[in-house]
């Protein structure tokens, strides 16, 4: 597991597996709460992906998690490339 490098939000975890598959995507949760993956190349609607057993993200997690993820495109792919052996 790799730890996500170009942002955090305060009590959010956020990393890469790093056997993981495409699309490009990293895990988010607050723990006890929810988690979510987080499909960075995709357009808002697409992005978010709850687990199944995850409670429900707020509003303002899930809008600071859209916007980091917008800002930092460029960064989290290349995050992606560096840490994820990914097996499709």
């Amino acid at each position: 597991m790799g730890k996500l490098d170009c942002f955090l939000i305060e009590g959010i975890d956020c990393w890469f597996w790093s056997r993981d598959h495409t699309p490009p995507h990293f895990n988010a949760k607050r723990r006890g709460e929810w988690e979510v993956k987080v499909f960075f190349l995709e357009k808002e609607a697409k992005m978010f992906e709850k687990a199944k057993w995850s409670g429900r993200i707020s509003q303002a997690d899930r809008k600071a998690l859209h916007d980091r993820t917008k800002q930092h495109r460029e960064a989290l792919l290349e995050e992606w490339e560096e840490k994820v052996n990914y097996a499709d």
